[in-house]
């Protein structure tokens, strides 16, 4: 029932019914009329119907990321502006941002796969996972190759089949360990997040189906408080793996196990409930310290994030998500989800890979130049997601292709 919540929420609101008796109407029609809500088709209601609050949040975070790399082309040095960077171009947050919503969302979706069929259709899964993000990904990828081509950007095989295997958070790590010259470009740098994810998800829905409910909950949990001391312990024991500690699956997972560990904690409506009823000037609070008290004490304490600063800000997030998703009509909700926030989120992805091109000292275009830059990489990401992201996007719930997949019902 949990995540009938928000489609119920909107057929109700739309219906101008009170919420609790409407979603009770909209119940007993559907079993009226005997038909059953599968995941096929709640996937494409929740499409249409999408979370604008989440859609907003992940606006923010791609401006955080977007304003942070186009550092790299400011030709000025102003005092006022290095002290708004702290607080501005916050790419650690934004990328947390992504990981915790990703975590959350994914683990309800596969939690009611379970609850509904007893299993997860693994291959399903990762079909879907792989439409969603192959097709902008590696478009960048050949895109990129053809400019080191034509432009020798120093690009090596190495880095390309880094890229383009997920496996760039541990790519510089390999290198060292193998006494190579450190290899790596910034065309591919960004590369290390959706690495992570990747990995992380080729095992998470395995932990889901195999380990018993009952300790799900505290394994997800003591790996998410478990990492500050591996990330302490790799820095000291393992130098070499000291500039990837917030990269790599074992030692950043804290990042999205966060978000899957609210998604298991909220299956109890007492859990859920005490979140929503968490007063505003305490989530207020909490905004407050992701926003400015995290930052300042990052900048002024070295190692203050791999030790226990990410932590810290992706247990502030997954409680903030699920607030927010519980709290549709609050002030907050409101204001995440103004238009161009959320469209901006919705184009985030396609934004995040393909802002590389533009936010480099070595595009020496008008493209390059900040802060037009920062414009040229919005605008795309809006061309890719609507020539490739968008169309593709729709295919993994496209019955005949799923069904030609072996993947039907």
């Amino acid at each position: 029932m949990d995540m009938l919540g928000p489609v119920l929420r909107v057929l109700v609101t739309s219906a101008g019914l009170p919420e609790r008796e409407g979603a009770k109407k909209v119940l007993q029609r559907v079993h009226q009329t005997g038909h059953q809500v599968k995941l096929l088709k709640l996937s494409k209601i929740m499409l249409k119907n999408r979370i604008n609050s989440f859609d907003g949040l992940r606006g923010i975070a791609i401006l955080l990321v977007v304003i942070y790399h186009s550092q790299n082309t400011i030709k000025f040095d102003s005092d006022i502006w290095n002290i708004l960077s702290i607080f501005i171009a916050n790419s650690s947050l934004g990328v947390r941002i992504f990981f915790v919503l990703s975590g959350y969302l994914i683990t309800r979706i596969l939690l009611k796969e379970i609850n509904e069929t007893g299993v997860i259709n693994l291959k399903r899964f990762h079909v879907r996972r792989a439409i969603r993000l192959f097709p902008n990904l590696y478009c960048f990828v050949g895109v990129v190759f053809l400019i080191n081509v034509i432009a020798n950007l120093n690009i090596t095989p190495q880095d390309f089949i880094s890229a383009s295997t997920f496996t760039w958070n541990y790519f510089g790590v390999f290198a060292a360990i193998a006494n190579e010259k450190l290899g790596g470009t910034w065309f591919f740098g960004h590369l290390w997040t959706l690495a992570l994810e990747e990995q992380f998800y080729l095992l998470w829905p395995l932990f889901l189906l195999f380990l018993n409910k009952k300790y799900l909950r505290k394994f997800s949990l003591c790996l998410v408080l478990s990492m500050p001391i591996v990330r302490v312990a790799s820095y000291f024991l393992f130098p070499v793996t000291r500039g990837y500690l917030n990269m790599m699956l074992h030692t950043s997972i804290d990042s999205i196990m966060a978000g899957c560990f609210m998604a298991i904690l909220t299956q109890s409506p007492i859990y859920s409930n005490r979140i929503s009823k968490i007063k505003a000037s305490s989530i207020a609070m909490l905004v407050t310290w992701l926003v400015f008290i995290s930052p300042i004490l990052d900048y002024l304490i070295g190692g203050y994030l791999i030790s226990i600063g990410i932590t810290l800000n992706v247990i502030c997030l997954g409680i903030l998500i699920v607030w927010i998703h519980n709290n549709p009509n609050s002030y907050l909700s409101k204001l995440l989800s103004n238009p161009i926030l959320v469209y901006i989120g919705q184009i985030s992805y396609s934004i995040y890979i393909w802002q590389q091109l533009f936010l480099t000292d070595q595009n020496t275009t008008i493209t390059g130049i900040f802060p037009y830059n920062i414009g040229f990489s919005i605008l795309a990401g809006m061309v890719a997601y609507y020539l490739i992201e968008k169309p593709t996007f729709n295919l993994k719930d496209n019955s005949k292709i799923l069904s030609n997949l072996g993947l039907g019902k």
